[in-house]
């Protein structure tokens, strides 16, 4: 084999390598922002909703990864149950109004 043969070889090799490289460390870089990111959600919601309380942000900085991507997964849900009660009660509040004008009526029809 030629010696430019072997370079070629090598290089490609070395190429290969690098771009699999590449590839793994930008997506553990993505998984890290993705988790510093959901601190910070979580630390927000914390001074939003507990005026700041110290001990909790505390406790926010001990979790780890997976108990903020469980927390977030939880503040995910009771956000949709949030929405669908919203548009229950609004429904509610509706049909109470109808009932209510409906009653009016018939109590005029009777006097």
């Amino acid at each position: 084999m030629k010696n430019s043969t072997k370079i070629k070889i090598g290089v490609s090799a070395l190429a290969v390598v690098g771009v699999a490289s590449v590839a793994v460390v930008s997506g553990k870089v993505i998984e890290k922002a993705h988790h510093l990111s959901n601190r910070c959600k979580v630390k927000r919601f914390v001074n939003d909703k507990f005026d700041g309380s110290e001990r909790l942000l505390g406790i926010v900085d001990k979790l780890s990864d997976e108990d903020l991507e469980n927390l977030m997964n939880i503040l995910a849900k009771i956000k949709v149950g949030k929405k669908r009660v919203s548009v229950y009660g609004e429904s509610i509040k509706d049909s109470t109004e109808d009932l209510k004008d409906r009653l009016f009526q018939f109590v005029d029809k009777m006097m």
